[in-house]
């Protein structure tokens, strides 16, 4: 049992923690990149040893310790050590003094970035290297008086360490690399990135660049960018002499533009000039660095991209007005995830930012009057809306329509729009004669609901002695709570409503969407959602459907398992359970694939948000298949939504030429629609189809991604299919 249990720590902990110590340092989180970077590590043998060594001390103290597990996966607590085990492998010599050394330089530097973390974690900023920095400033000040400790001469012939590992054929090959003629300026920047991991070769920096290229192609522009401002600044201030060394280029200038360029900040123009700004900054601020710690003979590393950055992050956290520069809202280690990410949820997840409101009525009723309407609606109360019920032909009364009795609204239900508590009611006020006004009672009998606090809504213009509910009530979303009339300033039958940030009644109201609606017209309907309606749109709240609510249903607990047979014709089974994380978000998760699908059910819609993990994958499929699932019934009605960009596959590596011009110009969309083309019953369905598709737009031309189906029966997903090129998959439900 402690066998298992340790090789557990080891997949899910110590593995992760380790290799993204190696991807974090170029703010990335990517398993090849890391791989990548610890096979070069290792052409400086000790150096990458070392590394290595300090990030699983580091790792083991940290987890036996109980610190965060999400930050010790990420590699937050681990990475400053794995730069201090490769800049003490590239200037000491190993051996038993060294390595007691090398574990309390970690030791150090791991309670610095807990300490530092926790510090600078309040007011959200980040410590960067700076752990690395102050350790080895600890180490490398009084490394003199150690007479045991040896500096080496290995990082001037560092290509002989590779005799240690591959032998002359790997020593005459990077010998042969290393001396390769080339473009002078191509020929620094490669060296510069090499000398972020403490080298100094063509072959390591071309590497980097390649898998850089590969696991981000915003981040390897950005690099270019970066390096290219430090030249060009260098040459035209003449600093170059004092301050332009490839270790300061890259672990500088080519860190400073990957961090604002398109980690701390969402990849965009703005944040790409403001690389150009902050990387000449960067330069005097190391250059003064220089000056300053120079006489103490302490190398200042990667310092002055840290403080500048750090910096540069709070001075943009104290905005008033977060527009421009975005700072990135959730962190997904890669620029292009951050993009997209971002430009997909800042539309379709705002919606979490309001309380649901639904329209307070039964059917469908016209909007009347709107915002800042033609009649009453002015002003300091001009958020707010008058809703008629309307005839087949598009009549408000029958006859004459002289009496209240003759209007098809009057006398209806007035529901509430939300859950919430009464919080005032006026009901005395008799009803006006058609054509007549009520001056001195302006709202006529109301109602008013607080929801939240500081969100009120008021129902106006009800019928004396119609209410069900009284003072201090709750009411539940739905919920009668009076009936329609036309008392205060109404000249005919309708119902007011409008929302307020006070209890008091005919307070200045304030623009708030409604959650969900459709608007008819003569092609069918439309689904609308946290928008404003329009004066003359004929409209009606969503009717959710038992079948389709009970189906999708997945409270936390909740275990779908479905049977199919992948491309390669072999049965398989994927099981798939609903949790709620630290945060109280809901995703499924797939144990044999180690894939979660984050999601929002409210009760209207499902949606996801989400997805981490295998694209190869049921939960994958079904992900895109489900993308987005109204839980009403209404055939042949449309939902559309768009998918982040970087969740789809890199068919023909255009999604990759698209990120390289993403931050500037949006030109590749993935467009998801759903509707509902099949029931047994048009009224009370028992098994109802319903079909999506992704679409993808590329630059104007529209070409098919994917689809599915999703059969539901018996109130549950009986059977969905995906179909994508060459992948058709057909998934059954099983037995639990």
């Amino acid at each position: 049992m402690n066998i298992k249990r340790h090789l557990s720590t080891i997949k899910e902990e110590i593995l992760p923690a380790t290799l993204n110590s190696y991807s974090i340092v170029f703010f990335l989180n990517n398993k090849l990149f890391a791989i990548g970077m610890i096979i070069l590590s290792f052409l400086n043998f000790y150096a990458g040893l070392s590394g290595l060594i300090a990030i699983l001390t580091a790792v083991l103290i940290a987890n036996s310790m109980g610190f965060d597990k999400i930050q010790l996966r990420q590699g937050l607590y681990s990475f400053n050590a794995l730069l201090i085990g490769l800049g003490m492998g590239t200037f000491f010599d190993p051996g038993i003094v060294y390595f007691s050394l090398l574990f309390l330089a970690v030791l150090l530097t791991l309670i610095l970035s807990v300490t530092l973390g926790g510090w600078l974690g309040k007011y959200g900023l980040p410590h960067l290297s700076i752990p690395f920095v102050l350790g080895f400033w600890l180490i490398v000040l009084p490394s003199s008086t150690f007479e045991n400790l040896g500096l080496t001469q290995r990082n001037i012939y560092w290509i002989n360490e590779a005799y240690s590992v591959g032998g002359s054929n790997l020593v005459n090959f990077l010998q042969s690399v290393d001396t390769l003629t080339i473009n002078k300026l191509a020929d620094t920047y490669l060296r510069s990135l090499s000398s972020i991991f403490f080298q100094n070769n063509l072959l390591s920096g071309l590497l980097i660049s390649v898998l850089l290229l590969i696991s981000s192609r915003i981040a390897f522009s950005l690099s270019i960018i970066g390096f290219l401002t430090a030249y060009l600044f260098a040459s035209f201030t003449g600093s170059a002499t004092a301050g332009f060394s490839y270790y300061n280029i890259g672990a500088n200038y080519i860190m400073t533009a990957l961090a604002v360029g398109g980690f701390f900040v969402i990849p965009s123009r703005k944040s790409y000039l403001w690389t150009v700004i902050l990387v000449p900054l960067t330069s005097i601020v190391l250059l003064f660095m220089t000056k300053l710690f120079g006489g103490a003979q302490l190398p200042v590393f990667s310092l002055p991209f840290s403080v500048v950055v750090l910096f540069f992050v709070y001075f943009l956290m104290l905005r008033k007005n977060h527009t421009g520069l975005i700072l990135t809202p959730i962190q997904n280690y890669s620029p292009e995830s951050n993009l997209y990410s971002y430009a997909n949820n800042k539309i379709r997840l705002s919606q979490l930012l309001y309380y649901p409101l639904q329209l307070p009525f039964w059917g469908e009723w016209i909007v009347s009057q709107g915002h800042d309407g033609q009649y009453t609606h002015k002003g300091e109360w001009g958020k707010a809306f008058d809703f008629m019920l309307l005839d087949e032909e598009m009549k408000s009364f029958t006859g004459k329509g002289m009496r209240c009795e003759n209007y098809h609204c009057y006398n209806k239900p007035a529901l509430a729009p939300a859950d919430g508590v009464v919080e005032e009611i006026i009901d005395q006020i008799e009803d006006n004669e058609i054509g007549k006004s009520d001056m001195v009672n302006n709202w006529g009998n109301i109602i008013i609901i607080r929801h939240l606090p500081g969100l009120y809504t008021q129902l106006s213009h009800l019928r004396k002695g119609s209410f069900k509910v009284a003072k201090g009530d709750h009411v539940k979303c739905g919920d009668i709570v009076a009936n329609c009339g036309n008392s205060g300033r109404s000249p005919q039958p309708h119902l007011h409503f409008q929302v307020q940030a006070s209890p008091k009644p005919g307070a200045k109201t304030i623009s708030y969407p409604f959650s969900y609606y459709l608007v008819s017209n003569q092609k069918g309907q439309k689904l609308f959602s946290f928008t404003d309606p329009v004066e003359g749109e004929i409209i009606s709240g969503v009717q959710s459907n038992d079948l389709l609510k009970q189906a999708f249903d997945f409270s936390p607990g909740t275990i779908l398992k479905f049977s199919y047979t992948d491309q390669h014709g072999v049965a398989q089974t994927e099981g798939w359970e609903a949790f709620t994380d630290a945060y109280n978000y809901c995703y499924l998760y797939c144990s044999t694939t180690k894939s979660s699908a984050y999601y929002v059910n409210d009760g209207n819609m499902l949606y996801f948000t989400a997805f981490y993990g295998s694209k190869n994958s049921l939960l994958y499929y079904f992900y895109l298949t489900a993308f987005k699932v109204l839980l009403g019934h209404y055939e042949n009605l449309e939902i559309s939504d768009q998918l982040p960009l970087n969740t789809l596959p890199n068919r023909n590596g255009m999604i990759w030429i698209h990120d390289f011009i993403a931050p500037f110009i949006n030109r590749v969309k993935a467009n998801y629609s759903m509707s509902q083309t099949g029931s047994d019953d048009p009224y009370h369905p028992k098994s109802l189809t319903l079909t999506s598709k992704i679409d993808l737009s590329v630059f104007g031309k529209i070409r098919n991604e994917s689809s599915g189906t999703i059969l539901i029966k018996n109130n549950r997903i009986e059977k969905f299919t995906f179909s994508r090129n060459k992948i058709k998959i057909e998934a059954t439900c099983a037995s639990i």
